[in-house]
């Protein structure tokens, strides 16, 4: 979906497809919810997913429209916003269960939450076109998917896609390096997705300001140095408070890799930033399907422990994708 997004915005305009993304997915939680079994149960997951990743890329680019030369501290706050509601959520869904509601009144609640959102955002949907012309950035009304992206672009999202892994990679295996290295149970391990998340979570909140006076490279340089640090801790301890704070600022330093890396994606692009937005999503797609099957696969023939090496592996490799290939903007964001 993602490399349709730029036809759909060309057909429908940004406002729109948001708007047409949240119905789907508002269609596909509720074919997700009928009891009808396995069959709806992965058509409506196909629907969601779909929809999600349409939405994703849109609302980026939307958010670069909206806040012109504020947009990578904007994204950086709206990821911050949606880490705490991957807080919220599950407490939702299992305050639902827990009162004999049932989980699926939870997910139903996310209808309503979205159709709230998308009421308060149309009220500013042509906002978008006034600060257009102030966005260097900013795409031009040209069919943007007839346009060959320009070659920084493509390193900068090589720099995505191998940010996105890293992150996938920990927040899906954490709890394994948790119970392999501190002998916890499987409950107890769970806890080292909150300190990951929760450090994101912070990470975002404050990073958004570091946005707003730091450029692109710097700060994703700062936080992937942060994520080399907590990692290598982390991953040479076996006490399980170490463990837990070290991947708390692991967390740190994953939480404005995606939302600046984007931003870096479309400082990158040539202007085209629907395009950029919609490979972005691709390359995150990409990464969260590959990197954590190959350290699974890596883990059944060296041990969990050593399989985790791809995790420095990826972010050094980044890092010198960053260093070689840096954005021609070396002004902060904002001034």
């Amino acid at each position: 979906m993602g490399l349709m997004v730029p036809r759909l915005i060309a057909r429908w305009g940004r406002g729109r497809v948001i708007r047409y993304a949240i119905i789907v997915m508002c269609i596909g939680i509720v074919v997700y919810t009928a009891p009808f079994g396995l069959a709806a149960s992965l058509t409506g997951t196909a629907i969601v997913a779909g929809s999600g990743v349409t939405l994703i890329a849109t609302v980026n680019a939307f958010i670069f429209a909206y806040q012109g030369p504020a947009g990578p501290a904007a994204i950086t706050q709206a990821n911050a916003l949606a880490a705490l509601f991957g807080f919220a959520v599950p407490l939702v869904i299992g305050t639902t269960t827990a009162l004999a509601v049932g989980w699926r009144s939870g997910l139903w609640a996310l209808i309503v939450a979205l159709i709230v959102s998308e009421i308060l955002r149309s009220r500013n949907e042509e906002t978008p076109e006034v600060v257009r012309a102030e966005f260097p950035t900013e795409s031009h009304p040209v069919r943007e998917e007839k346009v060959q992206m320009p070659r920084p672009f493509w390193w900068s999202l090589s720099v995505v896609g191998l940010l996105l892994a890293t992150e996938f990679t920990l927040t899906l295996w954490s709890a394994d390096l948790l119970r392999e290295r501190a002998g916890l149970g499987a409950a107890a391990a769970a806890a080292s997705l909150a300190a990951v998340t929760g450090g994101m979570f912070l990470g975002r909140l404050y990073g958004s300001r570091l946005a707003r006076t730091w450029n692109v490279d710097r700060l994703l340089t700062a936080s992937i140095l942060i994520a080399l640090a907590g990692f290598t801790v982390a991953w040479l301890s076996t006490i399980t408070w170490v463990i837990l704070v070290s991947l708390f600022v692991v967390g740190l330093g994953l939480s404005v890799q995606w939302p600046i890396g984007v931003s870096r994606a479309v400082a990158s692009s040539g202007g085209l930033i629907d395009k950029a937005s919609g490979l972005s999503s691709v390359a995150a797609g990409a990464a969260g399907g590959v990197a954590p099957f190959i350290l699974g696969a890596l883990s059944d023939t060296i041990g969990l422990h050593f399989a985790f090496l791809i995790v420095p592996v990826l972010l050094t490799t980044a890092l010198i994708v960053i260093i070689a290939k840096p954005v021609r903007s070396n002004e902060p964001i904002v001034g």
